[in-house]
C-alpha cells in the first residue's frame, strides 16, 4: 500500500502552490472515504420510509373499513336510492362488525329504502291495473299558504252567482251543453293570491282529455251597493279576509258528460288573477291566465308529484 505524504507547514516559496494542491487532495480522499457510509445511511432511510408507507397504507385500509366508514357507504347508497349498492355495503358492515350500533342503524335505513321501493312498485302495478280509478279523490287541495276545499257539485242548465240582496247573476248553458258547477272555499294568507286552476276532464283510455276550464265567481255580495262598487265588501277581499267562498263553473257538452266518469282536476299553478274595474258589476272578479299544467291530455304519471289533484269524480 502506497502512503501519500504531504508537507503542510506554513512556509512561503515555490512549493507553496504544491502544498495547497496537496491539502485539496487530502480533502477529496476524506470525502471519498465517507461515501460508502453515507450511501449506507441513505439505503437505511429509504427502507424506513418504505416501511412507513406500508404501515400507513395498512392503517388507511383499516380506517376505510371502520364501522363509521362502512356505515357512510350504506348511507350514500340509500340516499341515491340504489338498493343493490345499499345491500352490498350493509353486508360488508355486518360481516365485519355484526354487533355494532352502526350495523343496526344502517340495517334500519336499508329496510326503509326497500319498503319504500316495494310500495312504489305496488302503486305502479295498481295504477297499471286500475288506471285513473286508482287515483285518490281529494276534495281538499293546497300548496304554499293557500288551500281550497270543495263542498258541493252539480250539473245544471243555469249557473247562478254574485247574489246581492234580492238579486243575482246567472249564465244559461247553450243548447246541447250543461254547466258543471261546484262551491269551493279558498283560504290564503296572501293579500293578493292567484287562484288554483281547475278544469274538467273525461276518461279516454289511458289518458284524460280536457273538455273545459272552470271560471271563479263570487257567491254573494253584502248588498246591491257593494255589487255595484259603491262601497267595499271586505268579505270578498283577501287583503281583509283570509277565507272566501267561490262558485266555479265549466261549460261541458252533453256528449262529453255521457263519457263518464268526468273529473274535476285542480293544479297548484296560479291560473286566475284578481281584476278591478271601477264600473264593473261587480267591480272585482278573477280572470283566467295561462295555465300550462292543465294540458289537453293528462296521464297517470302527471299526478305522481302532487302538483295535480282530482277534486271530484262524477261517475
Amino acid at each position: 500500500m502506497k502512503v501519500v505524504t504531504c508537507d503542510t507547514s506554513p512556509r512561503k516559496g515555490p512549493s507553496h502552490g504544491l502544498r495547497r494542491h496537496c491539502v485539496r487532495f487530502l480533502l477529496i480522499l476524506v470525502a471519498a472515504a465517507g461515501v460508502p457510509a453515507a450511501a449506507t445511511d441513505y439505503a437505511s432511510d429509504g427502507e424506513a420510509l418504505r416501511a412507513e408507507v406500508t404501515r400507513l397504507r395498512a392503517e388507511n385500509e383499516q380506517l376505510r373499513l371502520s364501522p363509521a366508514a362502512l356505515a357512510a357507504e350504506v348511507e350514500f347508497a340509500v340516499r341515491a336510492e340504489d338498493a343493490d349498492k345499499a345491500k352490498a355495503a350493509l353486508k360488508r358492515l355486518t360481516d365485519r362488525y355484526p354487533l355494532s350500533a352502526e350495523a343496526a342503524s344502517a340495517g334500519k335505513r336499508v329496510d326503509a329504502l326497500l319498503a319504500r321501493q316495494r310500495a312504489s312498485q305496488d302503486e305502479t302495478r295498481r295504477f297499471a291495473a286500475l288506471g285513473f280509478k286508482a287515483l285518490q279523490v281529494r276534495p281538499s287541495f293546497g300548496h304554499g299558504d293557500m288551500t281550497m276545499g270543495l263542498t258541493a257539485t252539480g250539473v245544471v242548465r243555469r249557473w247562478t252567482f254574485d247574489m246581492h240582496g234580492d238579486g243575482w247573476r246567472f249564465l244559461d248553458a247553450e243548447k246541447g251543453r250543461k254547466y258543471l258547477t261546484a262551491t269551493v272555499q279558498v283560504s290564503s294568507k296572501n293579500k293578493d293570491p292567484q287562484l288554483f286552476g281547475i278544469a274538467a276532464y273525461v276518461a279516454d283510455g289511458a289518458k284524460l282529455t280536457h273538455v273545459g276550464a272552470a271560471r271563479y265567481r263570487f257567491i254573494r255580495w253584502r248588498d246591491y251597493g257593494a255589487f255595484l262598487g259603491n262601497h267595499a265588501d271586505f268579505r270578498n277581499d283577501f287583503s281583509h279576509n283570509s277565507r272566501i267562498p267561490f262558485s266555479i263553473g265549466v261549460s261541458v257538452s252533453d256528449e262529453e258528460l255521457k263519457r263518464r266518469p268526468v273529473y274535476l282536476v285542480a293544479t297548484r299553478e296560479g291560473c286566475h288573477r284578481r281584476l278591478y274595474e271601477r264600473f264593473g258589476q261587480p267591480p272585482i272578479q278573477y280572470v283566467p291566465v295561462t295555465c300550462e299544467s292543465l294540458k289537453p291530455t293528462l296521464s297517470v304519471a302527471d299526478f305522481k308529484n302532487g302538483s295535480l289533484a282530482i277534486l271530484k269524480r262524477l261517475d
